[in-house]
Protein backbone atom coordinates (compact mmCIF):
# COMPACT_ATOMS: atom_id res chain seq x y z
CA UNK A 1 0.00 0.00 0.00
CA UNK A 2 2.76 2.37 0.37
CA UNK A 3 4.38 1.81 -2.47
CA UNK A 4 0.80 2.37 -4.42
CA UNK A 5 0.34 5.61 -2.57
CA UNK A 6 3.99 7.15 -3.30
CA UNK A 7 3.59 6.17 -7.13
CA UNK A 8 0.13 7.98 -7.55
CA UNK A 9 1.30 11.29 -5.62
CA UNK A 10 4.58 10.92 -7.91
CA UNK A 11 2.07 11.02 -11.14
CA UNK A 12 0.00 13.63 -9.60
CA UNK A 13 3.11 15.84 -8.81
CA UNK A 14 4.41 15.79 -12.45
CA UNK A 15 1.08 16.78 -13.76
CA UNK A 16 1.43 19.63 -11.42
CA UNK A 17 4.87 20.43 -12.72
CA UNK A 18 4.38 20.50 -16.07
CA UNK A 19 0.90 22.56 -16.34
CA UNK A 20 2.47 24.83 -13.92
CA UNK A 21 5.88 25.35 -15.01
CA UNK A 22 6.57 24.17 -18.30
CA UNK A 23 3.98 26.92 -20.56
CA UNK A 24 3.72 26.01 -23.77
CA UNK A 25 3.05 28.55 -26.91
CA UNK A 26 1.91 27.04 -30.10
CA UNK A 27 0.97 28.79 -33.22
CA UNK A 28 -2.56 27.84 -34.43
CA UNK A 29 -3.37 29.95 -37.55
CA UNK A 30 -0.89 32.48 -39.71
CA UNK A 31 -1.20 34.37 -42.66
CA UNK A 32 0.24 36.48 -44.52
CA UNK A 33 0.05 39.19 -47.27
CA UNK A 34 2.16 37.50 -50.46
CA UNK A 35 2.48 40.41 -52.15
CA UNK A 36 4.38 42.50 -49.56
CA UNK A 37 7.99 42.37 -50.11
CA UNK A 38 9.48 44.57 -47.75
CA UNK A 39 11.74 44.35 -44.74
CA UNK A 40 10.68 45.87 -41.44
CA UNK A 41 12.97 47.62 -39.39
CA UNK A 42 10.93 50.21 -37.34
CA UNK A 43 8.46 48.73 -35.24
CA UNK A 44 5.83 50.14 -33.50
CA UNK A 45 4.47 47.85 -30.57
CA UNK A 46 1.19 48.06 -29.27
CA UNK A 47 -0.12 45.74 -26.88
CA UNK A 48 -4.03 46.04 -25.97
CA UNK A 49 -4.10 45.37 -22.47
CA UNK A 50 -6.27 47.28 -19.90
CA UNK A 51 -3.89 46.69 -16.85
CA UNK A 52 -1.24 49.42 -17.95
CA UNK A 53 1.23 47.88 -15.65
CA UNK A 54 0.73 44.68 -18.02
CA UNK A 55 0.57 46.17 -21.43
CA UNK A 56 4.38 48.42 -20.50
CA UNK A 57 5.87 45.21 -19.59
CA UNK A 58 4.57 43.36 -23.23
CA UNK A 59 5.43 46.25 -25.29
CA UNK A 60 9.14 46.90 -23.50
CA UNK A 61 9.67 42.90 -23.98
CA UNK A 62 8.78 43.22 -27.44
CA UNK A 63 11.14 46.13 -28.17
CA UNK A 64 14.31 43.77 -26.29
CA UNK A 65 13.72 40.95 -28.72
CA UNK A 66 13.61 43.09 -31.63
CA UNK A 67 16.65 44.90 -30.16
CA UNK A 68 18.80 41.62 -30.45
CA UNK A 69 17.83 41.78 -34.31
CA UNK A 70 19.09 45.19 -35.23
CA UNK A 71 15.40 46.13 -35.40
CA UNK A 72 14.29 49.25 -34.28
CA UNK A 73 10.98 49.23 -32.05
CA UNK A 74 8.84 51.90 -30.47
CA UNK A 75 6.50 50.77 -27.29
CA UNK A 76 3.46 52.08 -27.90
CA UNK A 77 2.87 54.13 -24.26
CA UNK A 78 5.40 56.15 -25.48
CA UNK A 79 3.68 57.85 -27.91
CA UNK A 80 -0.17 57.14 -27.05
CA UNK A 81 -1.81 58.73 -24.76
CA UNK A 82 -3.63 56.47 -22.04
CA UNK A 83 -7.12 58.19 -22.83
CA UNK A 84 -6.12 57.94 -26.81
CA UNK A 85 -8.52 55.43 -28.38
CA UNK A 86 -6.63 53.07 -31.07
CA UNK A 87 -7.88 54.50 -34.33
CA UNK A 88 -6.45 54.89 -37.75
CA UNK A 89 -5.96 58.43 -36.74
CA UNK A 90 -4.34 58.19 -33.61
CA UNK A 91 -1.84 56.25 -34.59
CA UNK A 92 -0.92 58.13 -37.90
CA UNK A 93 -0.46 61.10 -35.54
CA UNK A 94 1.59 59.00 -33.46
CA UNK A 95 3.99 58.06 -35.66
CA UNK A 96 4.40 61.12 -37.89
CA UNK A 97 7.49 61.56 -39.33
CA UNK A 98 9.27 58.95 -37.22
CA UNK A 99 10.23 56.75 -39.95
CA UNK A 100 8.11 53.56 -38.50
CA UNK A 101 7.58 51.37 -41.77
CA UNK A 102 5.15 49.17 -39.53
CA UNK A 103 2.62 48.74 -36.56
CA UNK A 104 2.03 45.73 -34.66
CA UNK A 105 -0.69 44.75 -32.31
CA UNK A 106 -1.40 42.13 -29.93
CA UNK A 107 -4.68 41.22 -27.78
CA UNK A 108 -6.32 38.15 -25.88
CA UNK A 109 -9.12 36.84 -27.91
CA UNK A 110 -10.02 34.63 -24.76
CA UNK A 111 -9.56 32.67 -22.41
CA UNK A 112 -11.04 29.07 -22.28
CA UNK A 113 -10.99 26.37 -19.17
CA UNK A 114 -10.12 23.11 -19.97
CA UNK A 115 -10.53 20.00 -17.62
CA UNK A 116 -8.89 16.74 -19.09
CA UNK A 117 -9.89 13.29 -17.42
CA UNK A 118 -6.48 11.12 -16.61
CA UNK A 119 -7.78 7.97 -16.99
CA UNK A 120 -6.39 4.75 -13.82
CA UNK A 121 -2.95 3.82 -14.54
CA UNK A 122 -0.88 1.09 -13.61
CA UNK A 123 3.06 1.30 -12.68
CA UNK A 124 5.32 -1.56 -12.95
CA UNK A 125 7.59 -1.68 -10.19
CA UNK A 126 10.71 -3.78 -10.59
CA UNK A 127 12.73 -5.02 -8.03
CA UNK A 128 15.82 -8.00 -8.67
CA UNK A 129 20.02 -7.51 -8.90
CA UNK A 130 19.63 -9.63 -12.26
CA UNK A 131 17.75 -9.14 -14.98
CA UNK A 132 16.92 -12.51 -16.14
CA UNK A 133 15.22 -12.62 -12.22
CA UNK A 134 14.02 -9.53 -12.43
CA UNK A 135 10.31 -9.59 -10.32
CA UNK A 136 7.72 -7.38 -11.73
CA UNK A 137 4.86 -5.67 -9.38
CA UNK A 138 2.08 -3.47 -10.52
CA UNK A 139 0.63 -1.05 -8.78
CA UNK A 140 -2.50 0.71 -9.97
CA UNK A 141 -3.18 5.02 -9.85
CA UNK A 142 -6.85 5.72 -9.39
CA UNK A 143 -8.14 8.67 -12.63
CA UNK A 144 -8.19 12.02 -11.98
CA UNK A 145 -8.70 15.62 -13.59
CA UNK A 146 -6.90 18.26 -14.60
CA UNK A 147 -7.82 21.63 -14.81
CA UNK A 148 -6.00 24.81 -16.82
CA UNK A 149 -6.70 27.73 -18.65
CA UNK A 150 -5.80 27.90 -22.13
CA UNK A 151 -4.67 31.77 -23.47
CA UNK A 152 -5.92 32.80 -27.11
CA UNK A 153 -3.99 35.54 -28.55
CA UNK A 154 -4.02 37.15 -31.84
CA UNK A 155 -1.18 39.11 -33.19
CA UNK A 156 -0.92 41.48 -36.26
CA UNK A 157 1.37 43.37 -38.51
CA UNK A 158 0.27 46.32 -40.54
CA UNK A 159 2.78 48.09 -42.88
CA UNK A 160 2.29 52.22 -42.64
CA UNK A 161 2.62 52.49 -46.10
CA UNK A 162 -0.33 50.97 -47.67
CA UNK A 163 -1.68 50.83 -44.17
CA UNK A 164 -2.62 47.22 -44.58
CA UNK A 165 -2.80 43.97 -42.78
CA UNK A 166 0.48 42.04 -43.82
CA UNK A 167 0.76 39.30 -40.83
CA UNK A 168 -1.09 37.82 -39.04
CA UNK A 169 -1.08 34.95 -36.24
CA UNK A 170 -3.19 33.53 -33.74
CA UNK A 171 -1.78 30.89 -30.85
CA UNK A 172 -2.90 29.35 -27.30
CA UNK A 173 -0.45 29.49 -24.42
CA UNK A 174 -1.00 27.61 -21.40
CA UNK A 175 -2.06 29.72 -18.69
CA UNK A 176 0.79 29.39 -15.64
CA UNK A 177 1.33 31.35 -12.31
CA UNK A 178 4.35 33.36 -14.02
CA UNK A 179 2.34 35.57 -16.60
CA UNK A 180 6.15 37.06 -17.65
CA UNK A 181 6.85 33.30 -18.82
CA UNK A 182 4.08 33.48 -21.24
CA UNK A 183 4.75 36.72 -22.34
CA UNK A 184 8.05 35.94 -23.37
CA UNK A 185 6.93 32.36 -24.43
CA UNK A 186 4.49 34.37 -26.99
CA UNK A 187 7.28 36.94 -28.08
CA UNK A 188 9.87 34.40 -29.04
CA UNK A 189 7.43 32.82 -31.36
CA UNK A 190 5.99 36.26 -33.15
CA UNK A 191 9.65 36.93 -33.70
CA UNK A 192 10.56 33.59 -34.57
CA UNK A 193 7.19 33.63 -36.96
CA UNK A 194 8.14 37.20 -38.86
CA UNK A 195 11.70 35.84 -39.37
CA UNK A 196 10.94 32.63 -40.70
CA UNK A 197 8.32 34.29 -42.98
CA UNK A 198 11.19 36.82 -44.05
CA UNK A 199 9.56 40.20 -42.83
CA UNK A 200 12.72 41.37 -40.39
CA UNK A 201 15.48 43.24 -41.74
CA UNK A 202 17.47 41.91 -38.79
CA UNK A 203 21.48 42.78 -38.45
CA UNK A 204 22.81 43.96 -41.47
Amino acid sequence: MRNTISARHCLLLLSALLLAGCSTTRSVMEWQDEAFSGKLDNILVIAAVEEKGRQRAVEDAYVTQFGELAVKAVPGYRLLADEALLSRATIEAAIAGRGIDAVLVTRLLGVEEVKKYQPPSQIEYYRGYHRYYAHAREFSSPGYYIKYKVLTLETNVYDTASQQLIWSMQSESLDSSAPQGVIDEQIALTVERLLARGLLAGPP
